[in-house]
C-alpha cells in the first residue's frame, strides 16, 4: 500500500465515463483478468480510494465492460446488416461476429463469463438481437420463431469464437474448415439453406 501513498492526487476532472475508458483500455491490453481496482488507479495517476468517488467497485466496473461490449457488437452487427437480406446477408452478420471477436479477443472474453447486470446485458444485447432477428425473417424464418433461432445462432458463433480464442484447438486444425461446419450447423438448426460457398 506504501505504492498507493506515492501516487500524486491528479486529474480532478476524473469522472465515471474516463475510469470506465481506461479500464477497457487495461482489458485490451492485459485481459478481463488483469484487471483490479488498483492497477486501474494506477492506470489513471490516483489513490485506489478516489476510484470509488465514481464506481461502486470492481463488479461495477466489469459490468460496465460487458454491457460496453455487447452494445459495440450489436452496433457492428446492425452496420453490417443494413441493406442486406437473405441468406447471404445472415452469413455476413455471422463473419462479422466472428471478425469482432477477432479484433477484441481481450474484450470479447468479458462475454464469457456470468453476467454481472443481467438486464443491463439483455438491454445492450438488442441491437444485436434486432438485427439477427430481422436477418432470420428475410430468410423466410417465421417471425414467432425467430429469437430461439436467433439465440440459437449466437450461441453456435459465440461457442466458436470462445473456444478459439482459450486455444484448445491448437495449431494443427484448419479452423476455417470447422468454422466452416459450424456455420452450415447452425445454418440447418436455424431452418435456413446457405448459399454454396
Amino acid at each position: 500500500m506504501e505504492t498507493e501513498k506515492k501516487l500524486p492526487m491528479r486529474r480532478r476532472n476524473l469522472s465515471r465515463e474516463k475510469v470506465i475508458e481506461a479500464a477497457l483500455e487495461a482489458v485490451d491490453e492485459s485481459g478481463w483478468e488483469q484487471l483490479t481496482m488498483s492497477t486501474l488507479a494506477g492506470r489513471l495517476g490516483i489513490v485506489t480510494a478516489s476510484l470509488y468517488n465514481h464506481v461502486r467497485g470492481l463488479d461495477d466496473v466489469r459490468g460496465e465492460i460487458q454491457v460496453r461490449t455487447m452494445a459495440d457488437l450489436g452496433e457492428r452487427l446492425r452496420e453490417v446488416a443494413m441493406g442486406r437480406s437473405g441468406p447471404e446477408g445472415l452469413r455476413t452478420l455471422i463473419d462479422a461476429h466472428r471478425a469482432w471477436a477477432a479484433e477484441h479477443p481481450h474484450r470479447y472474453q468479458t462475454l464469457t463469463t456470468e453476467p454481472i447486470e443481467r438486464s443491463a446485458l439483455i438491454a445492450a444485447a438488442l441491437d444485436a438481437n434486432r438485427a439477427l432477428r430481422s436477418m432470420l425473417a428475410s430468410c423466410g424464418v417465421p417471425e414467432e420463431d425467430t429469437l430461439e433461432a436467433a439465440v440459437s445462432l449466437f450461441t453456435a458463433m459465440h461457442g466458436f469464437a470462445t473456444i478459439v480464442r482459450s486455444g484448445f484447438l491448437g495449431d494443427e486444425l484448419d479452423l476455417d474448415r470447422i468454422y466452416e461446419n459450424v456455420v452450415a450447423g447452425a445454418f440447418a438448426a436455424a431452418g435456413v439453406t446457405p448459399l454454396p460457398r
